[in-house]
């Protein structure tokens, strides 16, 4: 087997558990952070601001993308690359891969929000480097799909550092339930990893267990719970985000 049919072996794999890998490599972080603690005070509104923005960005780079997408594309599909149109206007003008810039975006967000300083440089350096055989696979996939027409917008389109310059409008109206129903299990996750980073910072600074710490963050976990099963139940079994 050629390098290249390797790489794109190991880019469909790391798409295919691309869900998986990330929370893996959060969990193996959250434990050094328990180990090789670094004093800082994570309570520094520059820092909080900083980390929630990246956060927010993130998922507003990925909600522009999925919500103005064309249909069968930009999904959440685990098993296979699946597009039967080519993206190349809106967001896509200026970037080609803007649900990986967008999750890379929100992943430095949080790594800001522990405080860590290191962990910052190796959480970029393991994402960029993760999604790089992700879409290695995925672009030589949409080459045999689309054929010329993807190779010319490769070739005037930055792969993850947006050319704003170069933006092209999209004509395709703005869906919310589109945005909804693919985009909430993200959201959930980012308000779940909010809710651990929390309840730790606050395990740290021995105020974990004082009695308004407690119901906020027992609040938080049933406003979390309540809305990732509301959102699916809506999803699943009924017609509420179905597009005409």
């Amino acid at each position: 087997m050629s390098t290249q049919n390797q790489l794109e072996k190991v880019g469909n794999q790391f798409f295919k558990y691309r869900g998986q890998i990330p929370l893996i490599f959060f969990v193996a972080a959250f434990g050094l952070m328990h180990v090789f603690p670094e004093p800082t005070n994570w309570l520094n509104d520059t820092r909080l601001l900083l980390a929630l923005g990246l956060v927010i960005l993130g998922h507003l780079i990925r909600t522009l993308a999925v919500g103005k997408r064309a249909a069968h594309t930009s999904g959440r599909n685990r098993d296979e690359q699946v597009a039967e149109a080519l993206n190349s206007t809106g967001i896509y003008s200026m970037v080609r891969h803007p649900l990986y810039l967008g999750n890379i975006t929100t992943y430095m967000g949080w790594a800001v929000f522990t405080g860590i300083n290191w962990l910052v440089p190796v959480f970029l350096i393991f994402f960029v480097a993760y999604y790089r055989l992700i879409i290695y696979a995925e672009e030589q996939f949409l080459t045999r799909k689309f054929g010329q027409n993807y190779l010319d917008w490769k070739k005037k389109t930055p792969l993850l550092l947006p050319a704003f310059w170069k933006y092209k409008p999209n004509t395709q109206p703005f869906s919310i339930k589109v945005v909804l129903e693919n985009e909430y299990s993200g959201w959930a996750a980012s308000m779940t990893t909010a809710w651990v980073l929390l309840a730790f910072q606050l395990y740290v600074m021995q105020s974990l267990f004082a009695g308004q710490n407690m119901l906020f963050l027992l609040y938080m976990a049933v406003f979390i719970v309540v809305f990732g099963l509301g959102m699916r139940y809506l999803k699943k079994k009924t017609n509420v985000f179905k597009v005409n």
